[in-house]
């Protein structure tokens, strides 16, 4: 009770009453919070908890701050969070990061450049403890705009010589082995569907993969921020029925799966003997359009949680020793 005959708020206990109440330092409180348990036996730990639990104790995140460096905060920056790679990206960094007692901050570029750097000099300015990013921007892009020394870690889309590790999928080879598979069943002319080429390294490996099995293809480029469904439906329609060869359509993420390929089954374009349809997916909604599809399975969760999962070693041990690239394949099934 305080001096006025009432109870102390969660808002007004401090460490100091959790010390006395657990008959312990105040130091001894803070190495519990901050999860520092070496230095105290296990029934000490559990008084200190106990005293805590009773006391209703919630510690002061902006003092912890100021005593540990760290804020406990890990932002994510998306290319853009309508994709479900993206948002499957974050449940696999957030359920590992929260494993290790980190929260992470989502932030989405929308496929812009321009807001990747904003994000980025956001990030930059206040006191998150590190970046993971799935980026557009380069290696000096990246460094001249996060001037704070925290750890990076790239996942999805590979850059060169990238002083930070990578957390990546086997694009190319995994975009050559369905163009060869199709190839071999006769298809020799592919439709590729994409975003902008030239803005992603991921889909540039991935075009690379087919151009190495089928060399005759049509690139369809879809702008992510803006685009007119009915157009590019009706692009494809008049790409199919021009085509006079055996045509393979190559999604190259699993958005424009969902997005066109409905219409053309419905239609009767795609028969998977003279028109078939491919391409990277991220979850098992796309199978669903057609189980007898063919398609790349990624894996974006497990992605997500191995890059988080270096991130939370790194802040552990900035020195530890990570490869610099880690492979999540993907399987095309």
């Amino acid at each position: 009770m305080t001096d006025k005959g009432k109870s102390k708020t969660s808002d007004t206990v401090t460490m100091k009453d959790v010390a006395a109440l657990a008959n312990v330092s105040i130091a001894t409180v803070s190495r519990f919070l901050n999860g520092d348990l070496s230095r105290m036996s296990t029934n000490t730990a559990k008084t200190v908890k106990s005293a805590i639990d009773k006391l209703n104790y919630v510690p002061n995140s902006a003092a912890r701050q100021m005593v540990t460096k760290s804020s406990g905060l890990i932002a994510i920056i998306v290319a853009n969070i309508d994709d479900f790679f993206s948002t499957e990206l974050f449940k696999g960094i957030s359920a590992m990061l929260e494993s290790k007692g980190y929260v992470g901050v989502l932030f989405d570029s929308n496929s812009d450049v321009t807001r990747e750097k904003e994000l980025m000099t956001i990030v930059s300015t206040h006191t998150f403890d590190g970046l993971i990013i799935q980026p557009f921007s380069s290696v000096k892009v990246i460094s001249d705009t996060i001037r704070r020394n925290i750890p990076i870690v790239i996942v999805d889309r590979e850059i060169e010589q990238s002083p930070w590790t990578q957390v990546v999928t086997n694009n190319y080879e995994a975009a050559r082995n369905a163009a060869k598979y199709f190839r071999n069943e006769g298809f020799t002319h592919a439709i590729v569907v994409t975003s902008n080429l030239n803005l992603a390294t991921n889909r540039r490996e991935r075009y690379r993969g087919i151009l190495s099995e089928i060399d005759n293809t049509t690139l369809v480029e879809v702008s992510e921020s803006s685009y007119n469904h009915k157009k590019v439906s009706q692009l494809l329609e008049k790409l199919l029925k021009d085509s006079k060869e055996k045509t393979l359509i190559f999604a190259l993420k699993e958005r424009w799966i969902t997005e066109f390929v409905p219409s053309l089954f419905y239609k009767g374009y795609i028969d998977n003997k003279r028109v078939a349809i491919t391409g990277f997916a991220d979850t098992s909604l796309a199978k669903y359009i057609d189980p007898h599809t063919k398609l790349i399975a990624q894996n974006p969760y497990l992605m997500g949680a191995s890059a988080a999962e270096v991130m939370t070693d790194k802040l552990t041990n900035m020195n530890v020793r990570i490869d610099n690239t880690i492979v999540v394949p993907a399987k095309f099934e």
